[in-house]
């Protein structure tokens, strides 16, 4: 089922763009949104932008198309661009059992997706969650996946190295513990956040380069986050603190580019330098300055190091 009015577009990011960038956008790649119904009814949105060889975007926990938005733009010009909205996210419907939100779940949706799309196989890229996300679409249909880019992410529980401690395993647990006796309460509290400067200054200290990152960009995830229920966070978190692909990463037998910030503060350098020891045919680039968003922080540098891959892969 397709439709041209999606609610959020994606987010063309606040950063100027240069003179060629504009320009070649000015040939108004192909653009086409549309919706599918997943494997339990809920109904997904889904983008397509630019035509040629496949690349499918995957993003974060209650992120969106903005974490990946300079990509987008970049590699559409030559390149199939696809992403899709997580079941609770922004255009899509949020399902009617909170209990589906699992990583597992997401996958299918991928799947879904790419049904829709007659797309056989793609290289996939992954950003924070959207690892572990694309980590299962190769877990369940190895087969559709040419190649992997996985930036900022972890094989592993996340909240046991989150700021390289475990304290957010028990802040975790009091949040639900408050939710499940006063989900209204939480509701309102997290509304809040919205116009809260101190949580917009720890957002952009923790999870950005706020001397590389425009400020308007960061804002404007802030903003996203206070929007989402907080009910889908707890429910998504909850499964993903429990994934953990350690056991099985050496069985990837696909080209796979590990993206890491030098500074990211909220996955540490150490997990994704895990997944290059485990992950056979895989390779490892350290992102200098870049934070836990250096895909925003540092696009262009991020785009060429892509760029490489994929012409290592003769894609």
């Amino acid at each position: 089922m397709r439709t041209s009015a999606p609610s959020k577009p994606r987010p063309l990011g606040a950063r100027k763009r240069s003179v060629s960038e504009r320009e070649r956008s000015n040939g108004q790649r192909p653009i086409s949104h549309g919706y599918v119904k997943s494997f339990d009814g809920t109904k997904l949105f889904y983008s397509v932008e630019g035509t040629g060889k496949p690349l499918v975007f995957c993003y974060g926990l209650v992120c969106s198309s903005l974490h990946w938005t300079y990509q987008i733009e970049h590699f559409k010009n030559h390149y199939k661009t696809i992403w899709f909205d997580y079941r609770g996210h922004q255009n899509s419907e949020v399902p009617k059992n909170l209990s589906s939100l699992t990583i597992e779940n997401i996958a299918r949706d991928l799947i879904t997706v790419l049904d829709e799309l007659n797309v056989p196989d793609a290289v996939v890229l992954g950003h924070s969650m959207g690892v572990n996300v694309v980590l299962d679409f190769y877990r369940q249909q190895p087969q559709r996946v040419l190649g992997m880019v996985l930036a900022n992410g972890t094989a592993q529980r996340p909240l046991e190295t989150l700021f390289r401690n475990n304290a957010l395993q028990a802040g975790f647990r009091l949040l639900r513990k408050i939710y499940d006796k006063s989900p209204e309460l939480v509701r309102t509290i997290w509304k809040t956040q919205r116009g809260n400067p101190i949580a917009r200054t720890l957002v952009s200290l923790g999870g950005f380069n706020p001397h590389l990152t425009p400020q308007a960009d960061i804002e404007l995830y802030v903003d996203q986050v206070a929007d989402t229920d907080p009910a889908i966070l707890i429910h998504l978190i909850e499964n993903y603190d429990s994934y953990d692909a350690t056991a099985w990463l050496h069985t990837v037998h696909v080209p796979t580019l590990i993206l890491s910030g030098e500074k990211d503060k909220v996955i540490p350098l150490e997990q994704q330098e895990l997944m290059k020891q485990l992950i056979p045919r895989s390779q490892l680039e350290v992102i200098h300055h870049g934070s836990h968003c250096p895909q925003m922080d540092l696009p262009d540098l991020v785009n060429l190091r892509i760029e490489k891959f994929l012409q290592e892969l003769n894609y």
